[in-house]
């Protein structure tokens, strides 16, 4: 599970930096802007056309008649037509070309909007995909596979409000705003003075809510995160789950992360309904007050019947922008708690990596110099004061109980973790001071637990940066390690899709994969983990010839679980609580070592 940790990153930072992956696209912003505005504009002339409408039929001269009576004597003077008539013809028309404008503004506001934050969404996505891939394994274990998850989908997704529907309500309505309110100061400022005094009270409520909004949204992403984690448990372990009737225990564990997700968004949604009339409220009294100072006789002298309606009609349309942004302020928080998450991640560093090249000649030699290594958060060292080499070529295989630091010493080897405490030399260089992608290069690793992608067999074997290699060379990898015959035998040969983690394959199959990819890779070190699952004798025969086929020739390092590895181990390292308490061969072991003896009574199953 992750480690919570208290929001430190301002709401202001975390938009500035936001605001930076949407400056990437200045022309899809542009675009959006100039179509808002246009949308701005064309909801003050609709108010203004009934200016232009009422004063006509009133009478009035026509060029007093507001913006839209001037904009269309400019386009098509009105000669010796009456007001009454020029209006017949020029209102609806005015209407029409002011509708399809707005529609135009709107779509090439909303579209271009999208098209930004769809293009951060997936920016931002990508980022975290790559960070999260070459994050330090340390980092990596604090959250489990569905909190990930989580970050890569939910999280994300909730940017895109803030990056998307955030921005377009703030840049739509924000200039409906502004172009109304201008147009009331036109028409008349002091009654527009009204508005501000309500101002300060709905800003008050807005900044009162935001606090709560941005605690809950928090909330609702680290439920969707256990969300995601029970979810993606359950169903990885299905044979498990309904085999040990353990579906009632599951449902009821899923429920519950479920609910407190409910709960949080019922939170939210309660702190929004609440905000919403409040705010109406305070929109109510201002209409009210402004009602009551327009029909006063001595403001009714200032205007026409038509701007008189017009004035309404621009105050009365300021109800939805202020509601809408209002509301807006938990898709913002929302987002911004999202954010705050992501970049927290994106400020990861990745894996230490400040070597140089090797030689382009690898012997292979491997030495641990007095290693110790405790895990971060942990009270006790996994594995202490470690010492032994491994000569070129030969093999060291390691056994002891499960927890004496077997996969530790794996992990350091690999370096997904660095020693805390002594050195890991290859050809007598610390591999601190290895450049990390070179010091992979040198490294075929098979692990305990096989890693097959939804993916051919033959991408499968070639993974990587063994993508370039010819197929003859992974029909040759997969002869080695006996993997040719099954594979042929598929649908489509090397070209057949397995499924995720080789969904279809026996535990077998999937070993000599395995194998044939680091067959293929040729490295000179080669570290391997044996699975313990138990094999048939034919399976464990093939996997076996295999194993040997991949050591020939290799520095090899092996955790061991079967007898037959063992015994065929240059030498055998004995790890108990994490300290090497033995080395030697298995015939030399037998003789003078009690843990060892007790092992291979045990079959070697640990």
């Amino acid at each position: 599970m992750s480690n919570k940790v208290a929001s430190k990153t301002s709401d202001t930072a975390l938009y500035r930096r936001l605001l930076g992956y949407a400056l990437a696209y200045k022309g899809s912003l542009i675009l959006s802007f100039v179509g808002y505005v246009i949308y701005s504009i064309g909801n003050v002339l609709l108010a203004d056309l009934t200016q232009f409408l009422l004063d006509s039929l009133g009478g009035e001269p026509l060029l007093e008649v507001g913006f839209v009576s001037q904009m269309s004597q400019w386009v098509w003077p009105p000669g010796d037509k009456s007001p009454t008539d020029y209006a017949r013809i020029a209102v609806p028309v005015a209407a029409i070309f002011l509708s399809l404008g707005r529609a135009l503004g709107f779509f090439a506001g909303s579209y271009f909007m999208n098209k930004v934050a769809r293009s951060v969404v997936h920016v931002l996505r990508t980022q975290l995909f790559d960070v999260l891939i070459r994050a330090p394994r340390q980092h990596i274990d604090r959250f489990s596979t569905g909190e990930l998850l989580s970050k890569v989908t939910f999280n994300v997704e909730q940017v895109s409000g803030a990056a998307s529907d955030a921005l377009k309500s703030i840049l739509r309505e924000g200039l409906t705003i502004l172009a109304l309110v201008s147009y009331m100061l036109y028409l008349n400022w002091e009654l527009t003075a009204v508005f501000f005094v309500v101002a300060p009270a709905i800003g008050l409520v807005v900044h009162a809510v935001g606090k709560h909004f941005r605690r809950y949204s928090r909330r609702i992403q680290e439920s969707m995160g256990s969300v995601t984690e029970v979810t993606a448990e359950s169903l990885s372990g299905l044979d498990d789950v309904r085999i040990y009737g353990a579906t009632e225990q599951v449902s009821a564990r899923f429920e519950t992360v479920s609910e407190f997700n409910k709960q949080q968004s019922l939170k939210l949604a309660f702190v929004q309904a609440v905000s919403t009339p409040i705010i109406q409220t305070l929109l109510a009294l201002a209409l009210g007050a402004l009602f009551w100072f327009a029909l006063d006789p001595k403001v009714l002298a200032e205007f026409s019947a038509g701007s008189l309606v017009a004035f309404i009609t621009a105050a009365a349309q300021l109800g939805k922008p202020i509601r809408t942004l209002s509301n807006i302020q938990s898709v913002i928080q929302r987002g911004l708690a999202a954010a705050e998450d992501i970049f927290e991640q994106l400020d990861t560093p990745g894996e230490r990596d400040e070597g140089g090249d090797l030689p382009s000649k690898i012997e292979g030699r491997i030495e641990l110099d007095k290693v110790s290594f405790r895990y971060p958060g942990a009270q006790l060292d996994a594995i202490r004061d470690v010492s032994f080499s491994v000569p070129s070529g030969q093999t060291l295989a390691i056994v002891g109980r499960s927890g004496s630091g077997k996969s530790t010493l794996l992990k350091l080897l690999t370096r997904f973790y660095t020693p805390s405490v002594g050195s890991i030399l290859l050809d007598g260089r610390d591999i601190q001071t290895i450049n990390l992608k070179h010091y992979r290069e040198q490294l075929a690793f098979v692990p305990q637990v096989i890693n097959l992608f939804s993916d051919s067999v033959a991408n499968n074997i070639a993974l990587g940066s063994l993508s370039d290699r010819s197929r003859s060379a992974i029909v040759d990898a997969a002869e080695r390690a006996q993997a040719n015959e099954f594979v042929s035998s598929l649908e489509s040969g090397y070209d057949t899709t397995i499924g995720d983690q080789g969904v279809g394959l026996s535990g077998g199959q999937q070993q000599r994969i395995a194998i044939a990819r680091a067959l293929l890779k040729a490295a000179p070190v080669l570290i391997l983990d044996e699975a313990t699952s138990a094999l048939d004798n034919e399976s464990e025969a093939l996997v076996q010839l295999a194993l040997d086929a991949s050591r020939a020739g290799r520095t090899t390092v092996v955790v061991a679980h079967r007898l037959s590895t063992i015994e065929s181990a240059d030498r055998v390292l004995v790890m108990d609580s994490g300290q090497v308490v033995a080395q030697g061969s298995h015939a030399e072991l037998l003789d003078s070592n009690e843990t060892y003896r007790s092992l291979h009574q045990q079959g070697f199953t640990d």
